[in-house]
């Protein structure tokens, strides 16, 4: 689906099986025309399963929020920078491109009357400047996957107000990642978060800001090029955008008890970003039949292979 410079468009999917959405914003100047900016904060999306007669809002905020929170400490995360001088040039310096993923942190198996609904807004400010409104656009696509359904994921985001002091935030069972995002902060200094508390059911943990730092460093040079002569320049992000887990493990009954610097808490400019999910007996049972009907076929190609070997 391609949405242009003020559009509103929508598209729905049936009977495929996807873990994510990736978005892609195409930059074109004329005859390099354009300063190459976006902001993606100006286009709002809402992802919607409808099953069985039931909604399901899945994603409903605007691509920086989402983005940012799903990309940190990846590359991708230069989408989100000032600029997007980091974007990769697809022509001759009049076409350029950046792109990041949305996980669900699952798959939705689509079948029957199962639908994917995804509606796009792109508001004004998306493309900075008036020579890119007529041909720059953004690409959105479901990540097609394999596998089975076990949960239907959903991520919400919770605003942290300005000059916040101190606030306490339920996220509820099944977490499966969780996020803090700051759009403000290009730097560690002038803290947002003075420490956190994570309590659950399983795992109690207590983060000053520089245990943020230093998981933040720890997961980001994992993501760093590795070689000195690699065709694309890596710097380290020195953002106050942390992830404190991710997809690795579920909690229950999630609480988060945080602490900030009132005074660098601007209006607007931090979130907590949290994926839960829902199930089932109903999706479970299906997941262990399809599992099942999986292992028999590999048990009867491994029959065959042993037959035919003898």
């Amino acid at each position: 689906m391609q949405i242009k410079h003020l559009e509103q468009k929508n598209q729905s999917y049936r009977n495929i099986k996807l873990s994510g959405l990736t978005i892609k914003a195409f930059l074109n100047g004329i005859a390099n025309a354009g300063a190459e900016n976006i902001d993606f904060s100006k286009a709002t999306i809402q992802v919607i399963l409808t099953r069985a007669n039931q909604s399901h809002v899945i994603a409903q905020n605007n691509l920086k929020v989402l983005g940012l929170a799903s990309s940190i400490d990846s590359l991708n995360q230069a989408a989100f920078a000032d600029t997007i001088d980091t974007g990769f040039v697809l022509t001759s310096a009049t076409t350029s491109m950046v792109s990041f993923l949305i996980p669900f942190g699952g798959i939705i198996d689509l079948e029957g009357d199962d639908e994917i609904y995804i509606e796009v807004v792109n508001n004004a400010g998306l493309f900075g400047d008036p020579a890119l409104f007529a041909s720059s656009y953004l690409e959105i696509k479901p990540v097609k996957a394999v596998g089975v359904e076990r949960f239907i994921p959903r991520i919400r985001a919770y605003v942290i107000q300005a000059n916040e002091t101190a606030n306490q935030y339920m996220l509820e069972d099944n977490l499966i990642r969780l996020a803090i995002i700051n759009f403000d902060k290009t730097s560690f200094l002038n803290n947002v978060v003075n420490n956190l508390i994570f309590s659950s059911a399983t795992l109690d943990e207590t983060y000053t800001f520089s245990d943020l730092i230093a998981n933040k460093i720890s997961r980001y040079g994992r993501q760093l090029l590795p070689h000195a002569d690699a065709d694309l320049s890596v710097d380290m992000q020195q953002d106050q955008s942390f992830v404190l887990t991710d997809f690795h493990q579920e909690f229950d009954a999630v609480v988060l008890d945080m602490q900030f610097n009132s005074a660098n808490v601007n209006a607007s400019c931090n979130y907590i970003v949290a994926w839960n999910y829902s199930t089932s007996w109903t999706i479970l049972a299906k997941a262990d039949a399809k599992n099942k009907a999986a292992n028999a076929v590999t048990t009867a190609k491994i029959n065959a292979v042993s037959v035919k070997g003898k």
